[in-house]
């Protein structure tokens, strides 16, 4: 048994014992360069043995008794990364994956709602990737267990945008230090396999590559916004004011008696902010436009002028930020600039717009489009370097076909690190995406491939391993500035979150909040990987992680006082809240399967089970419970919807490929029902009443839709563009 999995199952007890802060074992230790496959030092031993109903998997060398690991197991001896030290964990992956019954999973899709009526055709596909899904996660369970090593894959952050920021990081890929701290070309390899071993290569190589980059886009978001005074005011006072709310940012405003209306360049999105005005704020959930009206009359009132503020318009592109500009400047009387002097040659709005805009102009900020992305494959120390060069390279040939990338190994870490960068996008105009689920796949296949080149490494996620969060980019600046600089703060939750992965220590959280949904997930995995004969040292020890995580999650259910994971599932006296009910197993799985939905109609469907979920708990929670539930159902519905939007944008952009456009109003209207909205269902009408409501409704729907397309017309391209950016 390795050092890691030896480590991993004697944290879990220490938590049993209540001990807090436990860490992880460093995976990259000079022990890990070593340990072979954590099977232990008779892994490659390993026999197949015939049974009855399915052929054993069975690893010499046990070393587990009972249910816990022993933390001082012996070690391979076998070099990590050779084929046969290897493939023992690949086979236990293999045989594991052959043995998942989807039967199995079905009936429990079934038993959670998923076999409503009619839903069953038109989620055959859905069902189909989810117990594919499913079946690759057990299966990578069951070869952690067996010794793989987790598959690491990478976006980094402050991607190439220009060609010199392009330049930049291909010399930063090429480049490394040598012993002495000099700088020498280390091989870059083309998408073509071809080594870029000169100056000229690498300057002819980045001239192509730079190709389909775009120019930055110009931040062209204005709003117009109304003000009502509470009192009297001097000029001086209100453009003084004004200034302070706005930002500084370029503005012109009008004053009419007790009402003030200013249009002004902003930094927010205008885009959504357009659509929430013209679908109607009272059918959208977006908070946005509040947000913005509170503190812009905030900042007025701290400038000493009460005003109440409401944004009116809002437009995202240069012909309509001038079109509103020179509508503002024609349509109100003695317009100010914002330093309160009256915009010259007004009478003639036309000449009086162009001329602001283009004194605006230089004030306007650019916004850096995508054009390029860094990326990192990653695997232990002591992995075959060149075999990780080959599984990344296959990586990058199918998920990304048709982009220039180049690949090169840095081999001054004690990882074996793969460093990437490709186009954002290809010379046809298709842009690489990574959202979650594109994130979740290149994984998969990075492992898939790293097997076919005989590294034992599988596609985990987070939560089989009840790992910390990781943190963002901005986490790790205002840490580091934090550490470098006692005068700058930072909160103690950013500190926790940065230390706590860095340290890579156990989420006491987890454990405490998802214990019982992790160890059902553990269950599963050993009851598949005895269907499917395996045996020995792999088998036992997925069932020592299983036992110990349920263990666990039982010693704190019984305890009145807050564990080591005391934090997000309980609250500020120490008892549960409402993360620790029986429901939030039967909720997370089903928040789990929003991510297979693949059309705006199954997403909604699988919105509505959830909302049904949380609908049950709500009501069995008890009154000191309510007000937690109810932000946490706010952030569940806000992530739903953005979800939902993705959906959309992508099938709208599919359908106008194909010349058959997508009007902006398909969701609107469908909102699923709210906490607020139950939405009863209609009681029966009779005959005479029934064909006067399709009369009416015919009505409507013909009338909503004129307005609806006279508004996509009008947004249809100002939208995208925001998209894009």
């Amino acid at each position: 048994m390795s050092g890691r999995l030896a480590g991993y199952a004697a944290e879990i007890e220490r938590y049993l014992r209540g001990a807090a802060g436990v860490k992880r074992e460093e995976l990259d230790d000079d022990k890990s360069a070593t340990s072979g496959g954590p099977l232990g030092q008779g892994q490659a031993g390993s026999t197949l043995a015939g049974g009855r109903n399915a052929p054993r998997w069975s690893q010499a060398g046990t070393g587990v008794a009972g249910s816990s690991v022993a933390s001082g197991a012996p070690k391979s001896t076998a070099a990590a990364g050779s084929p046969k030290a290897a493939s023992a964990p690949i086979m236990v992956y293999g045989a594991t994956l052959a043995g998942f019954r989807p039967e199995e999973e079905e009936e429990d899709w079934k038993r959670r709602g998923g076999g409503g009526r009619g839903a069953g055709r038109a989620s055959a596909t859905g069902r189909a990737a989810r117990v594919a899904l499913q079946a690759r996660a057990v299966a990578a369970r069951a070869g952690y267990a067996a010794g793989a090593q987790p598959a690491v894959f990478k976006v980094m952050p402050n991607p190439p945008s220009t060609n010199e920021a392009a330049g930049r990081l291909l010399n930063y890929i090429g480049k490394r230090e040598d012993e002495k701290g000099e700088k020498h070309d280390i091989e870059i390899f083309d998408e073509d396999g071809q080594i870029l071993a000169t100056g000229g290569a690498r300057k002819a190589f980045l001239e192509t590559f730079c190709q389909t980059f775009e120019p930055p886009l110009e931040n062209t978001n204005f709003l117009e916004v109304r003000f009502k005074l509470a009192g009297g005011v001097t000029d001086a006072a209100l453009s003084e004011a004004l200034n302070k709310a706005l930002g500084a940012k370029p503005f012109i405003y009008a004053q009419d008696g007790q009402t003030v209306e200013a249009y002004a360049h902003t930094d927010e999105r205008a885009g959504p902010l357009a659509k929430v005005l013209a679908g109607g704020r009272e059918n959208s959930r977006s908070k946005a436009l509040d947000k913005i009206e509170v503190h812009l009359s905030e900042a007025m009132g701290a400038a000493g002028v009460v005003a109440k503020a409401e944004v009116t318009v809002a437009v995202s592109r240069e012909p309509k930020a001038k079109y509103f500009l020179q509508k503002f400047i024609r349509t109100h009387n003695q317009v100010r600039n914002a330093n309160g002097e009256p915009v010259p040659g007004a009478k003639n709005a036309t000449k009086a717009a162009a001329s602001v805009y283009e004194q605006w102009r230089p004030q306007f900020s650019g916004r850096e489009r995508r054009n390029a992305y860094h990326l990192l494959f990653s695997a232990k120390a002591g992995t075959d370097a060149n075999a990780v060069m080959a599984a990344a390279r296959a990586v990058m040939e199918e998920r990304a076909p048709g982009y220039k990338f180049v690949l090169a190994h840095h081999k001054d870490t004690k990882h074996v690190h793969i460093h990437a960068m490709v186009q954002a996008r290809s010379a046809d105009g298709e842009r690489l995406k990574f959202y979650k689920p594109d994130l979740v796949a290149w994984r998969e296949t990075l492992a898939e491939k790293a097997r076919e080149n005989g590294i034992a490494m599988v596609a985990t996620r987070r939560m089989d391993h009840a790992m910390t969060r990781p943190f963002t980019k901005e986490h790790a600046g205002a840490y580091g500035r934090a550490q470098s600089d006692p005068r700058y703060q930072v909160s103690a939750r950013t500190i926790e979150r940065v230390e706590a992965k860095r340290q890579r220590r156990i989420d006491g959280q987890s454990l405490v909040v998802n214990g019982d949904a992790i160890a059902a997930a553990w269950q599963k995995t050993v009851t598949t990987m005895r269907t499917a004969g395996v045996v020995g040292q792999a088998l036992t020890a997925a069932e020592s992680i299983g036992n110990n995580f349920l263990q666990f999650r039982r010693d704190r259910a019984g305890e009145g006082q807050p564990g080591p994971g005391a934090g997000r599932g309980t609250d500020q006296s120490g008892q549960e809240s409402f993360l620790s009910h029986p429901g939030m197993r039967e909720l997370n799985a089903l928040i789990g399967d929003l991510n297979m939905a693949q059309t705006p109609l199954e997403m909604r469907r699988q919105m509505a089970r959830v909302n049904q979920a949380l609908d049950h708990m709500r009501e069995t929670l008890p009154p000191s419970h309510q007000g937690q539930f109810e932000q946490y159902r706010e952030e569940v519905n806000d992530k739903m919807h953005d979800r939902l939007a993705r959906l959309q944008f992508e099938r709208q952009q599919q359908r106008r490929g194909g010349g058959e456009p997508l009007p902006e109003r398909e969701a609107r209207g469908r909102d699923l029902p709210t906490r607020d909205d139950p939405r009863e269902p209609e009681q029966p009408r009779t005959g005479t009443e029934q064909e006067k409501v399709k009369a009416n409704q015919k009505d409507a729907n013909k009338q909503t839709a004129q307005q609806a397309e006279e508004q996509d017309r009008k947004t249809q391209r100002s939208n995208d563009n925001d998209y894009e950016r």
